[in-house]
């Protein structure tokens, strides 16, 4: 009915713009939460796991023997208490072991190897394993890990995860772990030098073990890692499948990555089969092992796509698709069982839901809804990139049968014209969003704190408060409660009640009667 002309969009975006762009917007984004992180403060969790270390290296001065007494603390924890030794040893590294107001350092070191993991994981993935490009590696990563860390919910996951540190080292850093333990176990058979290719699988074995004794849902999900090397070893032994471009000495690295999953299975053993798991099993009521499995699948609709995917995690994972589509382009690799791999995404997905499920019966905590969030992203990525793959080489190989010449350091026109248009929504759209609420992203909710004042008067409250703890006239200590609660730094307070575990704890380590919290009127 019109006849019309509109101008159009010819650019080519090149890669190069795109991996600076991401990188450094990721690099700007954590800014605040690391500047927030100075504002930070040990929980009463902190002080029951790293009170002995505190007060030891306090006494002693010495970093060695300290360091010496977390490996006595962290196997009598095991012992009576929890399986998961390898959590159980990192508790005894918190920062405030150095003092309580070097506990800023919490989340340096969880953003650190959570960026480690996921970097190295797909760089290993997409450069070692399939010879793409470094930059669109690059440029993967840093958009899954912006999904991760900015798309976390607020109000748990967020504090959880980054900034308490008993919660964080027990599920973000050992989600960065396991990512570079994978990782390891490819290079360890990719690797050029035959020393650096043994070497390697010496560290995939004592990760493993380690690993094996991480949090339920990190050591399950590896074990079934574990588990599927060891059918694909099996499987290439009976010639059933073969390995590409690998020589023979290659060859015998990955015939030997038993051993690293033979590790993992004896680290996860030896968390199941703890002595302190019955203690602590008697307090909790979780679902049988087929209703947990059951339950598990659903969640993964019901929880991780329904509740906790926001349209911007959409919008990235479009991007992220644009991105897979043009490495796609660049990949010799078959891909030619997309079914097989959907099955294996939507299992690693749900094996993580599991744990929580037969131990506790449900996925309440910010740390689980934290960790699930991030393995699903994972997931997700990889599901686009085989997808997308698979895609490609059908619509290329049967459709033109030839493949699509372009630009091997730019994207194609229609490509550089849906990132530029899915960049300019997510931007819009996050204006509106945080205009609405100021802590609707991770670093949104930071930067808010920060400027307004709200994370400086939360940090000199607890300096306040630290002062009357150490008060040794004072043996029954009355807390004002916090006039301000920073959203991505605040966790759990003590009461009014001086029998509340909280207050115990803060009672036993500052060596006094009691200690509860009650305003003036009360």
């Amino acid at each position: 009915m019109f006849i019309y002309s509109l101008p159009k969009w010819n650019k080519h975006i090149s890669i190069k713009t795109v991996n600076i762009v991401v990188t450094v917007f990721y690099i700007l984004s954590i800014i605040p939460m690391l500047v927030i992180g100075h504002f930070d403060w040990l929980s009463a969790d902190d002080l029951a796991q790293g009170g002995p270390m505190i007060k030891y290296y306090e006494s002693t001065g010495n970093v060695f023997a300290t360091f010496i007494m977390a490996f006595y603390y962290a196997f009598d924890f095991y012992l009576r208490w929890e399986g998961t030794f390898f959590p159980c040893l990192m508790y005894r590294f918190n920062p405030c072991v150095l003092g309580e107001k070097m506990y800023f350092l919490v989340v340096y070191e969880m953003i650190a190897i959570l960026t480690f993991g996921v970097c190295y994981f797909f760089r290993t993935l997409i450069v070692h394993v399939f010879k793409g490009d470094k930059k669109l590696a690059n440029i993967i990563s840093m958009l899954t890990l912006t999904i991760m860390i900015h798309s976390l919910p607020a109000n748990g996951p967020r504090v959880e995860m980054f900034y308490w540190y008993t919660g964080a080292v027990d599920y973000t850093f050992m989600l960065g772990m396991g990512l570079f333990w994978i990782g390891l176990l490819i290079r360890a058979v990719l690797c050029d030098d035959k020393r650096s290719r043994v070497r390697k699988l010496c560290w995939a074995s004592f990760w493993g073990f380690w690993l094996g004794g991480a949090n339920y849902l990190t050591a399950l999900s590896l074990a079934v890692i574990s588990f599927l090397i060891i059918v694909l070893i099996v499987l290439e032994k009976v010639s059933f499948i073969k390995l590409e471009n690998v020589d023979v000495e290659r060859k015998k690295i990955f015939n030997l990555l038993w051993l690293p999953a033979l590790f993992n299975f004896i680290g996860l053993l030896a968390s199941v089969l703890c002595p302190g798991n019955a203690s602590r099993a008697g307090q909790t009521q979780g679902f049988g092992p087929i209703k947990s499995i059951t339950i598990a699948f659903y969640y993964v609709f019901e929880v991780c796509i329904n509740a906790l995917t926001r349209w911007e995690v959409l919008v990235l994972l479009a991007i992220v698709a644009i991105i897979m589509w043009k490495l796609a382009g660049t990949l010799n690799h078959r891909f030619e069982h997309p079914f097989i791999f959907s099955i294996f995404a939507l299992g690693m997905m749900a094996v993580v839901i599991v744990p929580p499920l037969f131990a506790l019966s449900n996925v309440d905590a910010g740390r689980l809804r934290g960790y699930i969030f991030m393995n699903f992203v994972l997931m997700m990525v990889l599901e686009l990139m085989y997808m997308l793959a698979w895609g490609r080489q059908k619509i290329e190989g049967e459709i033109y049968s030839v493949r699509v010449p372009e630009d091997k350091g730019s994207f194609a026109q229609v490509g550089s014209t849906v990132i530029a248009l899915l960049t300019m929504i997510l931007v819009f759209g996050s204006a509106l969003c945080v205009k609405a609420d100021p802590y609707y992203y991770s670093w949104s909710s930071a930067f808010t704190d920060v400027v307004n004042g709200n994370a400086k008067t939360f940090y000199n409250e607890n300096v306040e408060r630290l002062a009357v703890l150490k008060d040794d006239s004072v043996k029954d200590v009355v807390l004002k409660p916090y006039s301000v609660r920073p959203e991505i730094i605040a966790f759990d307070d003590a009461t009014s009640d001086p029998n509340e575990w909280i207050n115990y704890y803060l009672a036993k380590y500052y060596e006094k009667n009691s200690v509860v919290v009650k305003s003036v009127s009360e």
